[in-house]
């Protein structure tokens, strides 16, 4: 009897560490997909199923969960995956039931629980301090609305991340993570509040503790990439002209892919001393649009010539490619038309010149032929 009694003692002292163990669930994971939404490789389709690390959490241990703890990074993985996916080389992703089926499972064991959204791509926070230091609470904040929406639930945000720890970086890595937040930043005032925090978010999934060296740097030419695109988001399109006559305009069209309105100054330069050009300041372009801007040209010679064009922001950043613009010259200018006049002067005078002595000369042989 006794032996009976102490064995319930020890089951019912067991109960409350058991429930509590379970009590707390966290669902993250480093990014499986490049961030243009390919996926590197097919193991999360592996990972979500019953006997996988995710699905054994979702089938097997969900009644006891009073807290799921969820990255919102990882289920928009698995909702990519749930309406068909490629990986990285061209082939078909096999994880599309997998992944309808573990999201109806979630789905079904987070009625009755709290949800806790972890920051977006769970990164460490002793990087996001020192590269954005200001955006801190922002990635707390966005993730739980991110996580809200994907699950169409009440969702809190995090106060603090799950991860404070220092890992190294490669000098590459950090120089592509501080010029992609220098881009983003120059451009936010141009992009609509989606895409700029689409873009953030990217930076963060970078900065996940766990993920590997080599799909860390990957990560990092996705991210600058991506970035790329807000550079050529402003740009001037390509062009040759034929110039005839001294002083001409010629015209040049600026393009905005960005929502919002942008001014730009114009850097103009010219190719060689056969023309010259000044710089347009402020011009501005209005969202999803393009404007055209003339040109002034003052023409000194004929010939090959060219004009090149960088567009350059308010904010010191410079978008697109600088274009070069080729001239064909056929006009004499002014100060070559004097030139040439003043060269056709002098052979005139000097061939009046010429003229006179012989007449002179001519007069002179004469002269003595009558004294004979």
């Amino acid at each position: 009897m006794k032996r009976v009694l102490l064995v319930l003692i020890i089951l019912f002292m067991s109960l409350p560490t058991a429930a509590n163990a379970a009590a707390v669930a966290t669902i993250s994971s480093p990014s499986h997909r490049h961030l243009d939404g390919t996926f590197a490789d097919d193991a999360l389709a592996t990972e979500l199923a019953p006997t996988g690390k995710f699905g054994a959490l979702v089938y097997g241990s969900s009644l006891y969960v009073s807290l799921w703890r969820i990255d919102p990074a990882f289920i928009e993985d698995v909702q990519s995956m749930s309406v068909g996916y490629k990986l990285s080389g061209g082939a078909d992703g096999v994880g599309k039931d997998v992944a309808i089926a573990w999201l109806k499972k979630l789905k079904a064991s987070l009625i009755g629980s709290r949800i806790e959204a972890i920051a977006y791509g769970n990164p460490s926070e002793y990087w996001i301090r020192k590269f954005f230091p200001h955006d801190r609470n922002f990635y707390l904040s966005a993730s739980a609305q991110r996580l809200s929406a994907l699950l169409q639930r009440n969702v809190a945000a995090a106060k603090n991340y799950d991860s404070t720890q220092y890992f190294s970086l490669t000098s590459a890595q950090e120089r592509l993570l501080r010029i992609s937040a220098a881009r983003i930043d120059s451009s936010s005032a141009y992009l609509d509040s989606a895409s700029l925090e689409n873009y953030k978010l990217d930076e963060a999934k970078i900065l996940n503790p766990t993920i590997s060296p080599s799909w860390r740097q990957t990560l990092a030419y996705d991210l600058a990439a991506n970035v790329n695109t807000l550079r050529n988001s402003v740009r001037v399109s390509d062009g040759k002209f034929t110039i005839t006559s001294a002083q001409q305009n010629v015209p040049i069209t600026v393009i905005n892919d960005f929502p919002q309105p942008i001014a730009v100054d114009l850097l103009i330069h010219s190719a060689n001393e056969k023309v010259y050009v000044e710089d347009i300041p402020n011009v501005l372009v209005p969202g999803k649009s393009k404007v055209q801007v003339l040109v002034p040209l003052k023409v000194y010679a004929s010939g090959d010539s060219g004009f090149i064009v960088t567009v350059k922001g308010h904010v010191d950043s410079v978008y697109g490619q600088s274009v070069t613009y080729p001239l064909k010259i056929a006009v004499i200018s002014p100060i070559a038309t004097w030139i040439t006049g003043a060269a056709a002067l002098v052979l005139f005078g000097a061939a009046i010149l010429k003229s006179l002595r012989r007449v002179r000369r001519n007069k002179g042989v004469k002269g003595e032929l009558r004294e004979h």
